[in-house]
């Protein structure tokens, strides 16, 4: 009797550590998922708060930029449009100012708001200066009361000093460029880039501890629950299955699938399938964020085109390969962006960019690598081939004769060719022989009387 009470006893201790342990199982289990699911939430609401303030930044730089291009044209072209649209951005839609109100939801003590707040007062700033080169260059324009009015009624509120009221109709266009093209408004202009930097460093700089700070906290908590899993493994074998099989084992696998920044299988415990939801979420918009990074850091912004960064990397990279490098010059660009202004200028950029793009293969990278140039770098290209060359040149020059109706105006081409091997098959050039080469032959273009081509002469006969 008294075994057979002993033996019982036994069992109930058993059950009850068998209970024991699986409570203390589903307390550490809700306690830790309560936990990483507030590390993930404050990693959300922290990629939010970057999204907000990174487009908060772009913004406050591109409406300042969009600003001074509006005055600058006006001023220069006397175009009433651009004051329109200058003065509408800052009484209307006022985004710079709207930027600002949205970084301002997280506090004004927040880095990026001070570092906003100033680059707003910088522009403003600046506005003032560019108010008074407007009116003393719309009535340079011949402008009357009444049109100024119609352009807004803050331009009717600027009061010319005396002097400046005495000028001639071409003193005052003269001076009113003066004001917005010279030193002392460059400086101004940097002092809102400085302030745009300086939000940029710091929203980077506070985003990157804040996911540090998420990531340590995360990664200990999961450590520990691990811990407390395995601790709890030597008191019920059964136990130990069953948590193995829902959350050690998707662990384990998924340090595979980090490392190879893969989205994580939604399978196994609750807990687990929510933490591998919430980091494929997070996945996904980091992966989207880095692209979108890799993407600026190789394309030029205005035309979409690879830029100098990308080209000098990939002429290193074919270095040795059969490759045929074209340089494309538009001609008398500095003239064009003087008679119409730069966003004329930007306009044509666009264009032939976009017709260099569309006539080469998918394989071939075309950049821009400085203001009004562009390289092309053709792979698999050797001096036999030249007449493929000639073909895509022409092409070019046909898409540009023909495209007319966009109101722009005519532009030419200068190009100059080379090739990283001779038709004798010597050694290829390297990428700096072969850039010399081509760019010896642009110039041969030009000294030809520009809207023309040339090929270098070392390579093959033209």
């Amino acid at each position: 009797m008294g075994k057979k009470i002993k033996k019982e006893v036994r069992i109930v201790y058993v059950f009850a550590m068998f209970f024991a342990a699986l409570l203390v199982i589903a307390i550490i289990l809700l306690v830790g998922s309560s936990h990483i699911d507030k590390t993930v939430t404050d990693m959300q609401n922290s990629t939010d708060k970057y999204i907000v303030e990174q487009n908060s930044i772009n913004q406050m730089r591109e409406v300042s930029d969009y600003l001074t291009t509006k005055c600058q044209s006006f001023v220069s072209t006397g175009e009433v449009s651009n004051a329109k649209a200058f003065f509408k951005e800052v009484d209307v839609d006022k985004n710079r100012e709207a930027s600002l109100e949205e970084v301002e939801k997280y506090g004004k003590d927040d880095s990026v708001y001070a570092s906003l707040s100033e680059a707003l007062k910088a522009s403003n700033e600046l506005t003032k200066t560019e108010f008074y080169a407007m009116r003393l260059a719309a009535e340079g324009y011949g402008l009357n009361d009444s049109e100024i009015r119609d352009i807004s009624e803050d331009l009717t509120e600027v009061e010319l000093t005396e002097e400046d009221a005495q000028l001639t109709d071409q003193q005052k266009r003269q001076k009113a460029r003066h004001m917005v093209f010279d030193d002392n408004y460059n400086q101004k202009k940097t002092e809102i880039w400085n302030n745009v930097i300086d939000s940029t460093e710091k929203l980077m700089k506070t985003t990157r501890a804040r996911e540090v700070d998420y990531y340590n906290d995360a990664r200990s908590r999961l450590i520990v629950q691990n811990c407390l899993m395995v601790v709890l493994l030597a008191l019920a074998m059964f136990l130990f299955i069953i948590t193995a099989q829902m959350i050690i084992i998707p662990l384990t696998r998924s340090a595979g699938y980090i490392r190879s920044n893969k989205k994580l299988p939604v399978r196994g415990a609750a807990e687990y399938t929510y933490l591998a939801r919430a980091y494929n979420r997070m996945l996904e918009v980091t992966q989207k964020h880095h692209e979108m990074l890799s993407y600026e850091a190789t394309h030029d912004e205005m035309t979409d085109l690879y830029n100098r960064k990308f080209f000098d990397m990939k002429h290193e990279e074919l270095a040795g390969e059969e490759t045929a490098l074209i340089i494309v010059d538009i001609d008398h660009f500095k003239s064009i962006n003087d008679t119409y202004g730069h966003e004329m200028g930007d306009k044509i950029l666009k264009k032939v960019s976009g017709i260099l793009a569309s006539s080469f293969r998918s394989e071939d990278f075309v950049c821009r690598i400085g203001g009004d140039e562009f390289a092309v770098l053709m792979v698999q290209m050797h001096p036999g081939l030249k007449h493929v060359i000639e073909g895509k040149i022409v092409s070019v020059n046909k898409m540009l004769n023909c495209s007319t109706e966009d109101g722009l105006p005519a532009v030419t081409l200068s190009i100059g060719s080379a090739f990283s091997v001779t038709e004798e098959g010597a050694q290829a050039d390297t990428p700096e022989e072969l850039f010399r080469k081509a760019d010896k032959a642009l110039y041969q273009a030009k000294d030809a009387g520009r809207n023309t081509y040339a090929f270098d002469e070392e390579g093959i006969n033209s």
